[in-house]
């Protein structure tokens, strides 16, 4: 029996209730964000031909392997302790802080925000001292990227979180983790029998506590704890995505700082596989408000609970104007993928399908701005290089879908700003990925491809016609522009 990523989600949101354990939340082995084959590669051992068995070997081998990673742990902290001295002296005061990543745009010399936008500048004029603490995603290069963010022309006060925990602090880790780690391993031994799916994973809950995505968890929310400590702070903002650390931050600070405010921002499309944001709605009970891009994920949040308060803020996304192209420009075929290999390797196989079919046509793909290539990304780019219609775009985004016939698209935001031209949006993936379409439950007008067949046929047959007026509804129902004056009424809340 296959055992889908929804029962898996299901599954491990019933675990999380037995155990009864915010703090467990620490580790996201028990949240599963997005239903993408990325992250559901660490629970594929539940449809092996002998789960249980591959488990509790993984389980022994673990043993001296984490006792490694925990020594491996506290050398670092030892050796990038230096890190602390910028992020100590630097700490001010502030009203309100963000929670942002240090990737991207992030750490350029670009104004605003990947995931924010422009939302922090227009707190900041409303007479709110404002800062952003920024998550860690390299182990190396922390003061050339702390330069980076302070060569914003903004005046808001930005951080880059340390990569490792102050020695100290690796007692209290050890001490939420260890007893943490033994009751997930007995309580899955114990239902070993009666309840095989349950018990491993549980038994691979408990080796997971040990992972360095847990420890990543754990510090984030210690840095902005200590943040919270030290700053008279009136409100939290964290992007919403459904991950474990969103929770677990906002449950352990809320306990120490029940007059602090608590915001999270849906900045990219929810997917109908986005089990972690209904989980996370479903198992809050903490008031927060809940900021949104439009009025469809408004619909969508209420039906989960109706405990947050929702408010429409929109999305910088929306800053543009219906793209018209002239017909002899529309030659281009363009492809988007969201920003993992997986998904980039996926698209390319099937440009270099398309590619020699149809000589007449060009093909470019736009590559997610995150991603980090690897060695077979390069090398599939570099044996499509030679191929005389194809290219890897260094256009705008406006530029490419105006010269495009067709855009393929999974989740990436690609998918609904697609919209806002002529070009036809096509959703590609495997079929059991199919809710993984940005715009899945939203509309039916829009091609759905599973195979490679599939997506040649639209590239040799007029695709369907959706009117403009269509389009641009429901690009608005998803991307509002963002509504400034809105601020005033978020300080209030």
């Amino acid at each position: 029996m296959i055992v889908s990523s929804k029962e898996i989600a299901k599954k491990l949101e019933d675990i999380f209730k037995e155990l009864n354990n915010s703090e467990y939340h620490v580790n996201p082995f028990f949240r599963i964000s997005k239903g993408t084959p990325e992250q559901m590669k660490k629970y594929q051992f539940t449809n092996s031909k002998f789960p249980r068995i591959i488990v509790l070997i993984d389980f022994l081998i673990s043993i001296p392997v984490n006792v490694i990673k925990l020594f491996i742990y506290l050398f670092c902290s030892v050796i990038f302790f230096h890190q602390y001295r910028t992020f100590k002296y630097e700490t001010q005061k502030g009203d309100m802080l963000f929670l942002s990543h240090a990737i991207g745009e992030n750490i350029t010399k670009t104004d605003g925000d990947q995931f924010f936008a422009l939302i922090p500048e227009h707190f900041h004029k409303e007479n709110q001292k404002v800062s952003i603490l920024y998550t860690n995603h390299n182990l190396v290069g922390y003061h050339k990227n702390s330069k980076s963010l302070k060569l914003k022309s903004s005046e808001i006060d930005r951080y880059l979180i340390p990569k490792f925990l102050k020695p100290t602090e690796n007692i209290n880790y050890l001490r939420l983790i260890i007893p943490a780690s033994f009751r997930c391993f007995f309580n899955g031994l114990q239902k070993l029998l009666s309840n095989p799916i349950v018990s491993i994973l549980l038994i691979k809950s408990s080796i997971a506590f040990y992972s360095r995505s847990t420890y990543s968890n754990y510090l984030v929310c210690q840095r902005v704890q200590k943040y919270c400590n030290k700053n008279d702070l009136s409100t939290l903002i964290l992007t919403f995505e459904g991950h474990s650390y969103e929770q677990y931050t906002i449950e352990k600070i809320g306990r120490s700082q029940p007059r602090l405010s608590f915001m999270v921002y849906q900045h990219s499309p929810i997917v109908t596989d986005h089990f972690g944001v209904e989980n996370f709605l479903k198992t809050n009970t903490r008031n927060l408000t809940v900021l949104t891009t439009g009025p469809f994920y408004e619909k969508v949040f209420k039906s989960f609970s109706m405990v947050p308060k929702y408010q429409i803020l929109g999305s910088s996304k929306a800053d543009t104007n219906f793209i018209d192209s002239a017909e002899n420009l529309k030659t281009q075929i363009l492809f988007a993928p969201e920003g993992t290999t997986v998904a980039t390797l996926s698209f390319l196989k099937l440009i270099n399908y398309l590619c020699s079919m149809n000589p007449e046509l060009l093909f470019s793909i736009r590559l997610h701005p995150n991603l980090k290539r690897n060695l077979f990304v390069n090398f599939l780019i570099k044996k499509l290089g030679k191929k005389s219609n194809f290219s890897v775009s260094a256009d705008s985004l406006s530029e490419d879908l105006k010269k495009s016939k067709l855009v393929f698209y999974r989740s990436s935001a690609v998918g609904v700003q697609a919209l806002m031209s002529q070009a036809v949006p096509i959703f590609y993936s495997d079929s059991k990925e199919v809710g993984l379409n940005v715009l899945g439950n939203q509309s039916i007008l829009f091609p759905v491809v599973t195979n490679l067949k599939d997506a040649r046929r639209y590239l040799i047959s007029e695709p369907p016609y959706v009117s403009k007026n269509e389009r641009v509804h429901l690009f608005d129902e998803i991307f509002s522009k963002i509504d400034y004056k809105k601020i005033h009424t978020l300080l209030r809340i």
